[in-house]
């Protein structure tokens, strides 16, 4: 070859070379850049057409529900559809095994705070939520998906099933609503949140009112008085002498009768107490001549002292009428 060709032809490599292969070495660099603006963004938004090619039977359950009306302009879904939650979806479209959406279930599932957090921007105003960050769900680190359901009709916002959520992790109280006392839960005539705000709240147990009395009388506005003759217990705390949930005693009762009046009238026991007095000579009386003395059966204690709650009548200073 001639010697001025070689000297051409290799200049003309030094060129032709590097231009062939920089910007392969770029795209690569470019690629790996678009792909990690990509992974920590999401991307684009990419519609709801895109996820219903992957994700059919979602998009059909959640157009049933609230968050799912496109017509209302309240809803999360009126606007980016799917990616109003999940956040959006370009990456995830490329890469479905990789995630790259905000995910509430499943291998990839977001943190905790990533999760609530998208649920907390539409609800963050509503009522049932202004104590969430001090209650004890959110203590334990409870998402809310794991109460609620968002494609689906969620249960626990029907009364006949919320409790069956609840029970998942309070199988203690459960249990003690098939005793022998309780209030009408298993029929679902009161259920958890007619007591409690799951949410959170200022009342003890995360109860509605700062109470636990206020809270009984929302239903049991009888006992609430004031009354002219009171029994301090009852004033004092409704729990003192009745279980919530249920009990193996009548009326919800802590203890049988008269021993739940004995833990303060120890006095006026059945066998023992001061001799000579009118309740111990009487009772030390009939429980040993009769069987069936009104001081042991029945309702016991309150046999005579009715108005246990408290008495309004003139005479009624030892709640006997």
């Amino acid at each position: 070859m001639c010697p001025v060709f070689k000297v051409f032809a290799f200049a003309i490599s030094l060129c032709v070379i590097p231009a062939l292969c920089v910007p392969a070495f770029a795209d690569e660099k470019e690629d790996a850049d678009v792909l990690a603006t990509l992974l920590e963004n999401g991307g684009m938004y990419v519609g709801v057409d895109v996820c219903k090619e992957c994700h059919e039977d979602h998009l059909t359950q959640i157009v049933r529900t609230k968050h799912g009306q496109k017509a209302d302009s309240r809803t999360q879904f009126a606007s980016q559809g799917c990616e109003s939650c999940h956040g959006p979806g370009e990456y995830h479209s490329l890469y479905p095994e990789s995630g790259g959406l905000i995910s509430f279930s499943g291998k990839n599932t977001s943190p905790l705070e990533a999760q609530n957090g998208i649920c907390l921007e539409c609800h963050q105003r509503d009522k049932h939520l202004l104590s969430w960050f001090t209650s004890n769900h959110e203590a334990e680190n409870m998402a809310c998906v794991n109460c609620h359901l968002v494609h689906k009709p969620s249960k626990v916002l029907e009364r006949k099933d919320q409790s069956k959520v609840c029970y998942r992790c309070h199988k203690n109280i459960r249990a003690q609503t098939f005793q022998t006392s309780t209030h009408p839960i298993r029929e679902n005539k009161l259920v958890c949140s007619d007591c409690h705000n799951p949410h959170g709240a200022n009342g003890p147990n995360e109860l509605k009112q700062y109470t636990v009395n206020d809270n009984c009388y929302s239903c049991h506005a009888e006992k609430r008085g004031p009354f002219l003759w009171e029994h301090y217990p009852v004033v004092e705390d409704c729990t003192l002498c009745h279980r919530v949930h249920g009990s193996n005693h009548p009326a919800l009762l802590v203890k049988q009768g008269p021993q739940l009046c004995q833990a303060c009238h120890a006095d006026v026991s059945i066998r023992g107490g001061t001799e000579g007095t009118t309740h111990t000579s009487r009772m030390y009386q009939f429980s040993n001549n009769d069987s069936s003395a009104r001081m042991i059966v029945g309702r016991n204690c309150a046999n005579c002292h009715s108005q246990v709650h408290g008495s309004n009548h003139p005479s009624g200073a030892n709640l006997l009428r």
